[in-house]
């Protein structure tokens, strides 16, 4: 599955070091994994990050940052399980004004949700003028690793790039306290408001390759794999075949592909392809037949699935399919050989 979500009730050191290892991440006082994003209708793919901290030095781009911060007052400490003090909730508040994406409406719904004390071993890095709150950034402890949350920073001190500052700092302690790696969440290809977690502790900044489930080390950005673009690429050539046998297909992004993560669809098999080809497009009913292209096997997959809920009637043209929750009713064919699917296919 390409999107998950783990409600556990207590989380222990080891057990947070066993999921970081394997691409999750906290979500309030859950824990997730997922492959895939979307923002306004675009779609990318979610790159897992990692700094392996053993030989990790400090580079020129935070020395000119502890430079130009120097007057500032800089305070690290184990944060409060059920709550946060008014002056993070006000800077929270805003920060959040002063940026252009969504965010959570207080820092306590952030990070906790409605549930308190936190399962997480949290803690914070604060930063004063003087006796003001200007920044603040959370980071959660395992027993050898850490996993960097959130930053936060008044907007006032934007020249100060308080946000990057704050990932160094968290990554500076745990390298203090040996901890062997610091997982300052994803990347995503193409979309440029997170292409800075890749300049941050970067001669030994890895990614979680997702076709082999391996630390790959980044040596530059071009060294990232796109699944997504794999999976549309694998597809386009599928449609390519297909069209040349008069075999009828359209290509779809799916707007529901992360439903796995919402509480309320555990237990589907929900569809979580973000991208897929529907065979017989001009049939539009209960059912569908869709081919897909999974790249950690390296596969594609024809699956019968149905509608969970219908959301709106189907529009002509639309790149993106939105006109149903899709779960998976079977699989009806599996083959590593395109030619072997369009052979099927042609023939179903």
């Amino acid at each position: 599955m390409f999107a998950q979500i783990s409600y556990p009730l207590e989380l222990g050191p080891e057990e947070l070091d066993n999921y970081l290892a394997n691409g999750w991440f906290r979500m309030r006082q859950a824990i997730f994994t997922t492959n895939f994003l979307q923002f306004h209708d675009i779609f990318y793919s979610a790159i897992w990050l990692r700094v392996a901290l053993a030989e990790y030095q400090e580079d020129k781009k935070f020395k000119t940052l502890q430079k130009l911060n120097k007057a500032f007052r800089i305070e690290i400490k184990k944060s409060e399980t059920s709550k946060f003090s008014e002056a993070h909730e006000q800077l929270f508040q805003e920060y959040r004004q002063s940026i252009s994406f969504e965010v959570s409406n207080s820092l306590g719904e952030l990070l906790l949700g409605n549930d308190s004390p936190s399962i997480f071993n949290t803690h914070e890095v604060n930063i004063y003028d003087g006796d003001i709150l200007i920044a603040a950034g959370f980071f959660d402890l395992g027993k050898t690793a850490a996993a960097g949350i959130t930053c936060i920073y008044h907007p006032a001190y934007k020249k100060h790039s308080l946000g990057k500052y704050l990932i160094y700092l968290k990554i500076n302690f745990c390298f203090s306290q040996n901890l062997q790696y610091f997982y300052p969440g994803y990347a995503v290809p193409g979309y440029p408001p997170f292409e800075y977690k890749l300049t941050i502790g970067k001669s030994t900044l890895q990614y979680l390759q997702m076709a082999s489930q391996q630390w790959i080390p980044i040596d530059s950005v071009l060294d990232l794999q796109n699944p997504l673009h794999k999976m549309v690429d694998k597809l386009t050539d599928a449609k390519r075949l297909l069209n040349e046998v008069t075999f009828p297909t359209t290509l779809q992004y799916y707007r529901f592909f992360e439903a796995n993560l919402n509480l309320h669809y555990l237990g589907n098999r929900l569809l979580d392809f973000p991208v897929f080809l529907i065979c017989y497009p001009t049939i539009h009913n209960t059912e569908l037949i869709c081919l897909v292209f999974d790249v950690v096997d390296s596969s594609y997959y024809l699956f019968q699935v149905s509608s969970v809920i219908h959301l709106g009637p189907h529009q002509e043209n639309r790149p993106v399919y939105e006109e149903s929750l899709l779960n998976v009713d079977c699989c009806l064919f599996v083959s590593s050989t395109l030619i072997e699917m369009v052979n099927f296919l042609s023939k179903y």
